[in-house]
This record gives C-alpha cells, sequence and structure tokens, in this order.
C-alpha cells in the first residue's frame, strides 16, 4: 500500500506547482490629454497562444496601432478625443482559452498626476480605472491580495500543515502561528521598503528546502524510539516556526514587490497586505481542523490507523517539496 502511495505521490508532485506570484502586469500611460499607451508583461507561465488579448475600453478611444500585437510582452496606443466625461476607462483582459488563476496589477499613470494602481483577482477580466484612489480602496485591495496569495500559495500552505502537525495541543499550535506570523512579518516589512533583500531564486529554494526539513522532521520524530529525546524542533516549535518565518518572509516580499506599493501609502499598503496574508493563513488553519475533527469523529477507521495516515500525508508533502527542491535548484544554477 505503501508503495503504490510513494509512485502515486511522485507522479503528482512532478506536475504540483507552487504559486505563481507573479501578476499579468498593465502600464496604461496618458502621454498626453488624448493618447493613451498601454503595455504589459504576462508571465511567462503562459503557454504560446493562450495570452490574454489586453485592449483599453473607453467609448471616445480609438485604437491607432497595434491590433495584432501578442505574446508576453506587447503595448497598443489609443487615440482619445474625450466626449462623453461621465464614461470610465476599463482595461479588459479577454483570454482565448482559461485563466490559469492569474491575478492582475494595473498601473495607471495620469499625464499630470500621481500614478494610481488596481489589484484585481483572477475572476475579473474587465477592470475599471479610477481617477484616483483612497486608503479605504487600498486596504481592500492589498487585503484581498494578501487573502488569495496564501490560499493559492501551495509550499507555504505545505509548510504551515507540518507546523500545525508538529504543533499538535491547541496552546503550542496557537505561540507556533503566532512566531511565524511575527517573524514573516519583520522580514515581509523589510525587504518590501527595500531595507534588506534576498534573492528571488534563492528564497523559493530555501523555502522548498523548509518544507523539506520539517517533514523529515515529522518522520525522525514518529519512528524514534519510546523513551528518546524529542529533537529541538518539537521541543521548541516557537523558535523553529520563528526561524523559518523570517525566510518565508521574503517569498511574501517578492509577491508585494511585483504588485508594487502606493508612493502616497507604502506603509498602509504593506499593513493590510500582510493582514490579508494572516486572515487567509487563519482560514486555512480553521478549514484543516474542521476537516480532521470531522474525519475522526465520523470515520472510525481514520482514527484507528491515525499515525500511519499523517505519515502517508507527510510522505506527500516530503516528496512534492523534493521535488520543488530540485527544480529551483536547478533554475538557480
Amino acid at each position: 500500500m505503501r508503495a503504490a502511495f510513494f509512485t502515486l505521490a511522485l507522479l503528482f508532485s512532478s506536475w504540483v506547482a507552487a504559486d505563481e506570484a507573479r501578476p499579468v502586469y498593465v502600464e496604461v500611460v496618458e502621454n498626453n490629454t488624448s493618447q493613451f499607451l498601454v503595455k504589459w508583461k504576462v508571465p511567462p507561465v503562459m503557454p504560446a497562444g493562450h495570452e490574454p488579448y489586453i485592449k483599453l475600453h473607453h467609448p471616445d478611444c480609438l485604437l491607432v496601432s497595434g491590433e495584432n500585437a501578442a505574446g508576453l510582452l506587447g503595448r497598443r496606443l489609443y487615440q482619445c478625443d474625450i466626449q462623453d466625461t461621465d464614461a470610465t476607462f476599463s482595461l479588459v483582459l479577454d483570454y482565448p482559452h482559461s485563466n490559469p488563476a492569474l491575478t492582475s496589477l494595473i498601473v495607471f499613470k495620469p499625464f499630470e498626476a500621481r500614478p494610481i494602481q488596481v489589484f484585481s483577482g483572477p475572476e475579473k477580466t474587465t477592470v475599471s480605472i479610477p481617477v484616483s484612489t483612497s486608503a479605504g480602496a487600498v486596504a481592500k485591495q492589498y487585503t484581498v491580495a494578501g487573502i488569495e496569495h496564501i490560499l493559492i500559495g501551495t509550499d507555504h500552505l505545505l509548510f504551515v500543515l507540518c507546523l500545525m502537525t508538529i504543533a499538535g495541543g491547541f496552546k503550542r499550535l496557537l505561540l507556533t502561528v503566532t512566531g511565524f506570523t511575527v517573524a514573516h512579518s519583520i522580514t515581509l516589512s523589510l525587504a518590501t521598503l527595500d531595507i534588506f533583500r534576498l534573492p528571488t531564486e534563492l528564497v523559493e529554494l530555501l523555502i522548498a528546502l523548509s518544507i523539506v526539513l520539517l517533514a523529515v522532521e515529522i518522520i525522525k520524530h514518529n519512528r524514534a524510539e519510546e523513551g528518546a529525546e524529542p529533537s529541538f524542533t518539537w521541543r521548541y516549535p516557537v523558535s523553529a516556526s520563528s526561524a523559518f518565518g523570517l525566510l518565508h518572509g521574503f517569498g511574501f516580499a517578492v509577491v508585494l514587490q511585483e504588485l508594487g506599493l502606493p508612493a502616497s501609502m507604502k506603509v498602509h499598503a504593506l499593513l493590510f497586505f500582510n493582514i490579508g496574508v494572516e486572515l487567509g493563513q487563519l482560514l486555512f488553519i480553521a478549514v484543516v481542523l474542521a476537516l480532521v475533527f470531522a474525519v475522526l469523529r465520523t470515520i472510525t477507521v481514520a482514527n484507528k490507523h491515525r499515525v500511519v495516515l499523517v505519515e502517508i500525508a507527510v510522505y506527500g508533502v516530503g516528496i512534492t517539496s523534493s521535488y520543488w527542491l530540485f527544480e529551483r535548484l536547478g533554475a538557480l544554477f
């Protein structure tokens, strides 16, 4: 049974990918009062021919160049003779097939005003471009961005799952998660505000390694002889989660750097992105705990073989994170 599981897990890990942090990045630049330039950059995860057709929509705007522009990089120029001042600008992302969960970041650069950033989820293919932004709008955008990032961040979620397994009881779990939160908030802030950074490829490699190490710790603990002294990670899970949290904060910063921060509200946006990450993390923990409770209460055989099931799950986590580790090691060199 275990041999069959390992084979399936290995096959599964070969196509499982960690979250694609980079959004579809679009700039709408007002060159003058009547010309608007639309430039875009699509992450290379999109297969050729599947890139979205990106266009500016306004009843008084006419496309003058870039009709056939396509690919991961491109631009279109619009001539706008604005008559209807009540009509709003909007950006349309028309995917010929389906959107592979890519978020969008639209940066509007008015001719004589500060840039305005609009972040949207993968479900939105038409995004309105506001002429101004507010603290409330920034708080909403970056909170949603934080929640979405952690919930599609497979590597971060697997790490949290390992922390939950090591913590065990509710009090230890609360302290362990708090340590992880405080630590990654520190490095997220340092990296986003350009105080201290690490290379993105190195951060992603070390995050995969951190998951592998926790998976190994869990297996070793479960197979240790009775009476053997627990490892440092099991005795001091808060210290371990805090140390690894510093690393994961740099990973969260990669996303926020891609999204960018509003020039006039950097700290505001940073705070609410971090709040969004925590809300997503707590939601994930609550769902996992609810599922585990429901399974153990309703399926007798699951409760009886709980240790074996945990070990099987951890082997799946370890194999997947090992695949990421070698994949990212290859990318680094």
